[in-house]
C-alpha cells in the first residue's frame, strides 16, 4: 500500500484536518500517555454525557451474544479495551463536530448515515464470520470514508464542483488526484494510520475499493476482511439508494455475500439486524437514516436453473425448453438428475424430491393412474412449497379437475401459446416471490422469539447477580441456601456455609477512592472464584461480604477451602496511582449441626465465626 505521504503532511501542517474536540481529544491525549490509570480515563469519559451513553451502548452491542448488560462507564471500559474506547471517541466526536460545512455540494447528513450503516454493517458481518473484533470492525466502518470528509472540510467551494461533476467514484478519485495530488481513500488510509489505527484493518479497507490491486493471499485474514468490507461499503450504498437503483444494489449484496459462506436467508436476517440498529443509533447520534426497508433476497430461484421440466413428449419437451430459455430461465429436465425416464409414482415423486425445484412441469399422462404421487408430494414439507404445472391434453376437462383437486398450482394444455405458458409463468414467479417473502418473516419472527428468550434469560440472571463481581446476589443467595437447607435436612447431607469480610475496605474506598475499591472487589472476587470448588455457591451479600455456600461438605473440609482462600487472596496486588495495595479476608465457617432448627441458626453462627475472625486481628479464620 503506497500512500502519497508528502501532500498529507502539506494538509495536516495546515491544522483544518477533521479532528477530535472536547473530552475526545483528552481521551485520545490520555490514551498517548503511558503513566495513565483506567480511573483517569474513566473520568474524562465522564465529563461528556453524551459520550457515556454512547459508550455503553456499544458495549451492549458487542455483548449481545451473552453476558450481562454493561450499566458503567468503568463496565464499558473493561468490555471494549482502551483502543476501542479511544477509537469510538474519535469516531463519535467527529460525527458531532462535522455535520455542516462550506462545500456546498457534499451532503454531510447523508455521509454520517452511510458511515453509520457501514460500521453497523462491517460489525455484523464480523461477528458473523470473523476476521477482526465487533467493535474495531464497527470503528474502521464508521470512519471508512472520512477522506471526502476531510476533503469537504480543508477545500470547501473548491471541492463542490468536483463532486457536482463526477459521474462514479472511478471519475471522481481521477479528479482529485488531478486537484490535490491524492484521492479520498488515500486520505482516508493516511488519517486512520495517523490516528493510530493498526494496518492489519487499515490496508483491507483501502483495498476494499480497489480489489483487482491487492496481492493479499487467498484465505488470508486480509483478504477475508478486505471482502467483508466491500460488502458493508455495498450495504450502505444501498440502504441510502431509490427505487430500481436501491434493488441492484440489495442483489449485489447479496452476490458478494454468497462467496463467504453466507446462505441468503442467513444475510438477509442479519441486514434486517443492521436496519433495525441504524435506525437506534441514528436517534442516539442524531444522524438521519431512511425509513425502514427490507433486504428481500432477489427473486433468483425461476431464473437460475429451478424449473424441472417431466414431459413425456421429447418434442412438447424440447418446445417448452426453448420458450423457457429464451424468457432467461434456466431448465432442468429429467436427464439431468441421471434418470432418463421416469415411470411409476415412485419415480415421478423421488425425482421432486430429489431436486426440489421452484417450479416442476409434469406431464399428466405419465401417471394413468391418478395423482397419488402429487398428494404424496403436498404432504412432504418440501413439496409443499414447489409450484406444480401439470400439463394436459386438449379437451381433458376431468384431468384438469383432479390434477387442481390433487394439489396442482396451475394447468396447462400440451401445445399450448407461448404467450399463454409465460403468463401462467409470470403467476409462478409472484407466487415464489410470496413464498421467499413469507420465509423471511418466518424467519424474522423466530430471530425475534429467540432474542426475547435470550432477553428474558438476560434479565432473570440480572434480577438475581451482581454487576460488580458477576456474583449471585443476597436475593438469590436466600433463596438458594434455603433451597440447600432443606435438601440437607432430608437427606441428612452435611451443609456448610462460609461468611467473607474484605478487610479494612472502608479505609481502601477512603483514601483510594470507589473506583480503585470496585477494581479490588472485582480482583478479590476474581481470586474466590478461582479457588472455589464448582459446587460451592458465592454470593455477594452486602459491600464487602460475600456468602460462600458448601453442600456436601464437612468442617476439615471446609477449613481447608477457607486456607486456601485466605493464601490466595494475600496474594494480590494491585497497582494504583498512590501504590500497590494488598487485600486480605476474614473468613467465618460454619456446619449445619442438629440442634439448628433453620437456616437462621446457621447463618447467625457463620457471622459470629466471622466476628471472632476480626477480634483476632483480620486475615485469618474464625472459630465457631
Amino acid at each position: 500500500m503506497e500512500l502519497p505521504l508528502q501532500p498529507f503532511e502539506t494538509l495536516k501542517a495546515a491544522g483544518e484536518l477533521p479532528s477530535p474536540k472536547g473530552a475526545a481529544l483528552t481521551i485520545m491525549r490520555l490514551c498517548q500517555r503511558d503513566d495513565f490509570s483506567m480511573a483517569q480515563l474513566a473520568a474524562a469519559i465522564k465529563t461528556d454525557p453524551a459520550f457515556v451513553g454512547r459508550l455503553i451502548k456499544a458495549a451492549n452491542t458487542v455483548g449481545r451474544q451473552g453476558g450481562r448488560p454493561v450499566a458503567s462507564v468503568e463496565g464499558a471500559l473493561q468490555v471494549l479495551g482502551i483502543s476501542t474506547v479511544r477509537a469510538l471517541a474519535l469516531g463519535f466526536s467527529l460525527v458531532s463536530s462535522y455535520r455542516q460545512g462550506s462545500c456546498s455540494h457534499f451532503d454531510y447528513e447523508a455521509f454520517w448515515s452511510r458511515s453509520l450503516v457501514t460500521g453497523l454493517a462491517l460489525q455484523a458481518l464480523v461477528r458473523k464470520l470473523g476476521c477482526c473484533s465487533a467493535e474495531e470492525a464497527f470503528c474502521i466502518g464508521l470512519l471508512s470514508r472520512v477522506g471526502q470528509l476531510a476533503l469537504a472540510t480543508v477545500y470547501g467551494e473548491r471541492y463542490s464542483p468536483i463532486l457536482d461533476l463526477a459521474r462514479d467514484e472511478g471519475q471522481l478519485r481521477e479528479q482529485e488526484r488531478e486537484a490535490f495530488a491524492l484521492d479520498h481513500d488515500d486520505l482516508t488510509a493516511v488519517l486512520l494510520l495517523d490516528w493510530g489505527f493498526p494496518e492489519l484493518l487499515v490496508e483491507p479497507l483501502y483495498f476494499s475499493r480497489r480489489t483487482h490491486a491487492s496481492d493479499f493471499g487467498e484465505g488470508s485474514r486480509s483478504q477475508g476482511l478486505m471482502r467483508l468490507m466491500l460488502v458493508a461499503d455495498t450495504v450502505a450504498a444501498a440502504a441510502l439508494a431509490e427505487g430500481a437503483e436501491r434493488s441492484w444494489r440489495i442483489e449485489r449484496v447479496y452476490d458478494l455475500g454468497r462467496p463467504l459462506g453466507m446462505t441468503d436467508m442467513v444475510l438477509g436476517s442479519m441486514l434486517e439486524e443492521v436496519m433495525r440498529d441504524w435506525s437506534e443509533w441514528g436517534d442516539m447520534l442524531a444522524v438521519r437514516t431512511a425509513a425502514p426497508m427490507r433486504f428481500l433476497p432477489p427473486a433468483r430461484s425461476l431464473e437460475s436453473g429451478l424449473v424441472q421440466l417431466v414431459l413425456a413428449d421429447a418434442g412438447e419437451r424440447e418446445r417448452l425448453r426453448e420458450i423457457l430459455l429464451q424468457q432467461n430461465y434456466e431448465v432442468l429436465e429429467q436427464g439431468d438428475t441421471g434418470q432418463p425416464s421416469v415411470s411409476g409414482t415412485d419415480s415421478l415423486l423421488g425425482l421432486a424430491l430429489e431436486v426440489v425445484p421452484r417450479v416442476l412441469i409434469a406431464d399428466a399422462r405419465l401417471e394413468p393412474g391418478g395423482y397419488d404421487w402429487l398428494k404424496t408430494l403436498r404432504d412432504t414439507r418440501q413439496g409443499r412449497e414447489i409450484f406444480v404445472v401439470v400439463m394436459v391434453a386438449p379437451g381433458e376437462v376431468e384431468r384438469e379437475i383432479a390434477a387442481l383437486e390433487a394439489g396442482a398450482d396451475e394447468v396447462l394444455q400440451l401445445g399450448a401459446p407461448e404467450r399463454s405458458i409465460a403468463a401462467r409463468l409470470l403467476a409462478a414467479r409472484r407466487v415464489v416471490r410470496m413464498q421467499q417473502e413469507l420465509e423471511l418473516d418466518r424467519e424474522e419472527i423466530r430471530s425475534f422469539a429467540a432474542e426475547l428468550a435470550v432477553a428474558n434469560r438476560r434479565l432473570h440472571e440480572v434480577a438475581r447477580t451482581d454487576v460488580l463481581t458477576g456474583f449471585y446476589n443476597r436475593r438469590y443467595a436466600m433463596e438458594r441456601f434455603q433451597h440447600e437447607w432443606d435438601a440437607s435436612q432430608r437427606s441428612e447431607r452435611p451443609l456448610a456455609c462460609m461468611m467473607i469480610d474484605l478487610d479494612n475496605f472502608k479505609l481502601v474506598n477512603d483514601r483510594y477512592g470507589h473506583d480503585v475499591g470496585d477494581r479490588l472487589l472485582v480482583r478479590v472476587a476474581e481470586v474466590v472464584r478461582e479457588n472455589l470448588r464448582s459446587s460451592d455457591v458465592t454470593c455477594r451479600i452486602g459491600g464487602d461480604e460475600f456468602l460462600v455456600i458448601c453442600p456436601d461438605t464437612e468442617p476439615l473440609a471446609l477449613r481447608h477451602c477457607a486456607e486456601r482462600l485466605l493464601e490466595a487472596v494475600r496474594g494480590i496486588c494491585l497497582e494504583t496511582p498512590q501504590g500497590s495495595l494488598g487485600a486480605s479476608l476474614s473468613i467465618g465457617i460454619a456446619v449445619r449441626q442438629a440442634g439448628m432448627r433453620s437456616l437462621d441458626h446457621l447463618l447467625k453462627a457463620a457471622d459470629e465465626s466471622m466476628y471472632l475472625a476480626k477480634l483476632a486481628g483480620r486475615d485469618g479464620i474464625g472459630d465457631y
